[in-house]
C-alpha cells in the first residue's frame, strides 16, 4: 500500500512540476481563459486540480507561427527545402514512374 501511495505522490508531484514549467514557458498569446499570474496561482494553490485544468484549457490549440527563435525554426527551414528539392527531382523509384508502369504494363500484354 505505501508503494502505491508513493507512486500516486510522484505522479502528482510530477504533474505540478510540468503544469508550472509549462505555464511558465508558453508564450503570452497562447494562454487560454485566464492570464498567466492567475493560473499560477490555481496551479500552486490547487496541487490536483490547478495542473489538470492547465493540462485541459491552459493554452489554445492552434497552428504554431512561422517564426520560431534559434536551431529549430533554422532545422524545420532546411527540411522543408530538402523535400521541395526532392518533389522537384521527380520520381524516387521505379513504381513512381508513370511512363514506366505503362512500359511494363504494355510489355505483360504483349506476352
Amino acid at each position: 500500500m505505501a508503494r502505491v501511495t508513493l507512486l500516486i505522490v510522484l505522479a502528482l508531484v510530477a504533474l505540478h512540476v510540468v503544469a508550472l514549467i509549462d505555464c511558465l514557458s508558453s508564450r503570452p498569446d497562447r494562454i487560454a481563459a485566464f492570464p498567466r499570474r492567475a493560473w499560477l496561482a490555481l496551479i500552486v494553490l490547487c496541487p490536483v486540480a490547478g495542473p489538470i485544468a492547465w493540462c485541459r484549457a491552459g493554452t489554445e490549440a492552434g497552428p504554431q507561427p512561422d517564426r520560431e527563435p534559434g536551431r529549430r525554426a533554422q532545422a524545420r527551414r532546411a527540411l522543408a527545402q530538402r523535400e521541395r528539392a526532392r518533389a522537384r527531382r521527380g520520381p524516387i523509384g521505379p513504381e513512381d514512374d508513370a511512363d514506366f508502369v505503362r512500359f511494363l504494363a504494355e510489355s505483360v500484354r504483349n506476352r
